[in-house]
Parts: structure tokens; sequence; C-alpha cells
């Protein structure tokens, strides 16, 4: 699937608002405003297949997105190779700043979540993470190594004569009236300095629990944990996984301005009306544990806890959820029922953590198929293999995505989340209370409903929300 965004003359493209999205067979697919009416956008159809000579087919694009995409292609070439040294400028802060900046740009308009630069032997190579997968942005000559990782300690106002030690620091940038903080990180290998940056738009606009994707059963749910007046709602998953944003969409959906909600961060990430947002300190010695302990003496109603990294925190967000307030966290593990066991492994007691415990979210983010792009085919023998578990009728029609100018030739835009919701019934809770073996506790949590992550991944491919080999990838993968 060749990228055809440029086959439509720039002036045309944009007068139109028209985009070249993929070719099928020798017809051209164009995306045109969602916006405008079905006659509009046929008689828009009808002047790019004159010029062209060639058939075209036309679909609706969200405008923000066409608008969003013809700018970036048109105006920087969006689609073709990235060569940031040719665009650097000796009329602002020097040809290195206009190259960091344009690196920092190009990924942020990627929907990057993550920059990682690294030095090897013969260049210097930057990666940006998108969808959860690294890409390569630029490859760019040894010599610029030692004078790019410098211009980014300047910005985070870090040592840039300190290059044996590791170092971290934060600066933010502008893009198109965005602001995003950026968190730096570097560490020193073999071949010099290698720097990794955690792009945040803290701007971005939070949804409640209602715009996580979540089935209305599992909706329900999570809500009954969250309106709760107290206890421990826990949400798990490796890295990346998402916790964080189902923590603040669960902040979201209740009634703050009712309720004393506080948060403790390591950083504050998101910014919310009427939410106390507490920073934790590490160089100061003020971590989770000892902000938290703080905060008890506030009257919280609603504790969000960023992350529970340690025992101490652990203890003293059970005893807070036990004397009647409403605490919410994140904690690695691998699937919901084995953060019992990590509680266990904190040295809570059982009949405490079975007296606390309201529920957990188990999750993990898988590439959600373009719709720019989808369809629809029959499954194979090999994928109703996979699908054995489920009952699948006879011809079980799924979707991919062809690749386009919308995602790039991927197939893939944006994620979607995997659930696993753990809601702690009476029953449950007396058997945790017993510090159960984990088969026991896995078979009642499997009588009482709850499907593993595996299974949440394969049903969203049978949605067609995801393909069986990204869901396959999720189940493959060690999150350990």
């Amino acid at each position: 699937m060749n990228i055809v965004s440029d086959l439509i003359p720039a002036d045309m493209a944009k007068s139109l608002s028209a985009l070249g999205l993929r070719q099928d067979g020798e017809v051209l697919v164009v995306g045109l405003p969602a916006s405008q009416d079905e006659a509009t956008r046929e008689s828009a159809r009808e002047q790019i297949q004159n010029k062209l000579g060639t058939q075209v087919t036309q679909i609706p694009v969200e405008d923000n997105l066409l608008v969003e995409l013809l700018d970036s292609i048109y105006r920087d070439g969006f689609n073709k190779p990235f060569d940031p040294i040719a665009t650097a400028s000796v009329d602002s802060e020097g040809p290195m700043a206009d190259l960091v900046n344009d690196v920092l740009e190009r990924a942020v308009k990627l929907r990057a979540s993550d920059i990682h630069v690294e030095p090897t032997e013969s260049d210097l190579v930057v990666r940006a993470r998108v969808d959860g997968q690294l890409e390569t942005l630029v490859r760019l000559p040894n010599s610029v190594s030692s004078p790019f990782i410098s211009r980014l300690k300047v910005l985070a106002k870090i040592n840039i004569v300190e290059r044996r030690r590791p170092q971290d620091g934060q600066f933010s940038i502008q893009v198109e009236g965005r602001q995003i903080d950026c968190r730096l990180a570097t560490v020193t290998t073999l071949y010099g300095e290698k720097a990794v940056m955690r792009l945040l738009d803290t701007k971005r606009g939070l949804t409640d629990l209602a715009g996580l994707g979540l089935d209305d059963n599992k909706l329900r749910k999570v809500r009954r944990m969250v309106h709760a007046q107290h206890g421990l709602v826990i949400t798990a998953g490796p890295t990346g996984s998402g916790k964080t944003t189902t923590l603040h969409s669960a902040l979201h959906d209740l009634d703050v301005e009712n309720l004393n909600v506080s948060t403790i961060e390591d950083p504050v990430e998101y910014i919310m009306k009427g939410i106390n947002h507490i920073p934790v300190v590490e160089d100061l010695g003020i971590g989770f544990a000892t902000q938290l302990r703080a905060l008890l003496r506030q009257d919280p109603d609603v504790i969000m806890v960023g992350e529970t990294r340690d025992a101490e925190t652990a203890r003293i967000s059970v005893q807070a959820a036990l004397s009647g307030r409403l605490v919410i966290t994140s904690l690695h593990a691998t699937d919901a029922q084995s953060v019992v066991y990590r509680m266990f492994q904190m040295d809570i007691e059982p009949y405490l953590v079975a007296a606390a415990l309201r529920g957990v979210v188990s999750q993990r983010l898988v590439r959600r198929v373009c719709d720019y792009c989808a369809v629809d085919y029959t499954a194979s023998a090999a994928e109703r293999l996979i699908l054995a578990d489920f009952e699948l009728p006879k011809k079980v029609t799924l979707r991919r995505g062809l690749g386009c100018a919308v995602c790039r030739g991927s197939g893939f835009r944006s994620r979607v989340g995997v659930y696993q919701v753990f809601e702690i019934s009476d029953k449950m809770r007396e058997l945790i209370s017993t510090r159960p073996d984990p088969t026991d506790l896995y078979r009642m949590a499997e009588e009482e409903g709850l499907k593993t992550l595996e299974h949440e991944a394969y049903d969203l491919a049978l949605q067609g929300k995801t393909t069986i080999q990204e869901a396959t990838r999720l189940v493959t993968k060690d999150v350990n």
C-alpha cells in the first residue's frame, strides 16, 4: 500500500479540503470533510476525477483531522523522508536548537508518547513511540550526538558537563498552541549518552469513565467501585498500559464540588479543576508514603495515589480505605487476580486486603484498526483456531486496515483498551481472607464471570476494533 496523499495537487487539495487516502487497485480513495453534505462531496470528487483522469471514490473524514493532515502534508512533507538538518535555521538560537525543535515538533505531530535518542557506533538514531510501537524518526551523523544531548540538557536545566551519571529533568515546548511537557532522562552507554523523553499534553481533554470504551457491564461495575464511600480501587498493568488515564477518568466521573478530592503524583500529569494535586518530591525525601500520611490529616473523601511502589504506601492506603476514605491507586501486576498476591507480598494481612479491596481494573492497550481504511474479511483457518474458545458461526468476519494517509500506511490509528474488571463480591472477600491458593482464587473469579485478558483481547478483535495479530501480540508479550 503506497501513500498517495501527494497525488492531488496542493492547490486543489487545499481548496477542496481533499486528502488522498489510498488506492484500491485503479481507484483512488479520497477523504473529504464530514461536515459537508453528500452533494458537495460528490461535486469535489468529480473535480478531482476529471483533474487526475482516474477513477475516484470519496469517504467522509473528521474535519479537524483532515485540516491537521493537510497542513502537515502540504506544508512540511509529513509523509516524505524527514530531514531536519536541511530545515535548520541560523536565525534563531542556533542550528542545533532548530534541529532539536524540529525533532520534538515532528514527534508531537505523530502523536508520540516517547522519544528515544540513541547513539550507535555509526550514527545517532532518534525513534518515536507511536501507538505503543517504536519507529525510527531520523538518523543523524555521529558528530551531532553530543551537541544534541547537550541542547536537551540545557532545556531541562540539568548539568551539561556531567556525562557519566544518570540525570533527570523536565521542560515544556509549544507546538501549534499546545503546551507539551517533556520529561527527560539520560544515561551513559558504550557509544555516548542516551536520552529518553516522555511527552505529555497536560491540556488534553480528559474523558470520564464512559469515554474509556468499557462495555456497559464493565462500566457499571467500575462506577460502583469509584462511587463507593470507602474502599480501595486498584488499576493494574505494566508501564504504558493507560493506568494513569483510567485513574483520572475515574476522578472526572466524581462530583468533586461536594467532595474533598486529592491526588498524590510523581509527577502531576493532568490538572483538573476542583481537585488538589500534590506532587512527590523524592529529592527532598517526600515520597508517596510521606505525602499520603500528611494528606490523611486534610479530611479527604477521595485520594488518588499515582502509584503504589512500596509496602509502606500500600499499608497506609489500606488503612485509609478502612477508615472511611475511597483510595484509588495503580499497581504493576500481570492481571486482576495477581493484584491480591502483590498485596500479600507487600506484607498486607489477608483479612485487611479482603476488607479494604473493592475492586481491580487490569488493562492493556492494543492498536485500533484505522476506520478510514478498514475492510472486512473472512477469518482464516488459523485465526479460527486461535478463537477456538469462542462460539463462532460458520463464517467469521474480521476487520483489518489496508493502510492509508491517515494511519501512515500502518492500518492502525490510536489504541483501544483491553479491560478486565474484578469486582470483589462477599464470597470472594471470604476467600481472600484465607490467603487462598492462586488456583482457587482464579477458579472462583472464573465462576463469577471474570474473563482473562487474553479472552478480552480476542473479543475486541471479533468486534472489529483490533486485529487477531495485534491481540496475539499482547497475549504473548511478557508483561512483567
